[in-house]
């Protein structure tokens, strides 16, 4: 008639059974990571899926892929497959596939296989293309206004050599 429950169960509290220390299980589904806007990290983040940051991120960052959202600061290494850059960055981000959307801004260098910057992006730091041959020398780009003008620093029109 009455079926015994768990004390638990149904209280909202975590009860995995993963021993202390292990790291849980990466979720079936994929869905990202969020860290929203007015959430503050300080501190390394590692995650095995895609990582969607809205709020602020004072250390290094490890992921599949990345998202840094219009608002959002991260200062550290980012080192992910993925990374659409369209908040702020202080370091460098060393992936695959790399995006900075117009409203993104970047301070620090970028380690890529293939780069895409919108108008109106601020990169400032070299664009090193990561080189698939072991031992052969990096190429640093340099991005350069296409006025010539290297004074100007508000210039939002720029050019990779």
């Amino acid at each position: 008639m009455f079926n015994r429950q768990d004390e638990n169960a149904g209280n909202g509290l975590n009860t995995s059974t993963a021993p202390v220390g292990e790291q849980p299980t990466t979720p079936v589904n994929g869905e990202p990571s969020v860290i929203n806007a007015g959430l503050t990290i300080v501190g390394n983040l590692q995650s095995n899926t895609d990582v969607v940051i809205s709020g602020t991120i004072e250390g290094d960052i490890s992921s599949r892929g990345l998202t840094v959202s219009e608002g959002a600061k991260v200062t550290g290494t980012i080192e992910c497959s993925t990374v659409q850059l369209r908040g702020q960055v202080n370091g460098q981000i060393k992936a695959s596939a790399v995006k900075v959307a117009r409203t993104g801004n970047l301070n620090g260098d970028i380690f890529y296989d293939t780069l895409s910057i919108d108008e109106g992006a601020v990169v400032e730091g070299q664009l090193r293309r990561r080189d698939k041959q072991p031992g052969k020398a990096q190429k640093a780009s340099t991005v350069t206004p296409i006025g010539g003008d290297t004074s100007k620093k508000d210039s939002t029109e720029i050019k990779a050599s």
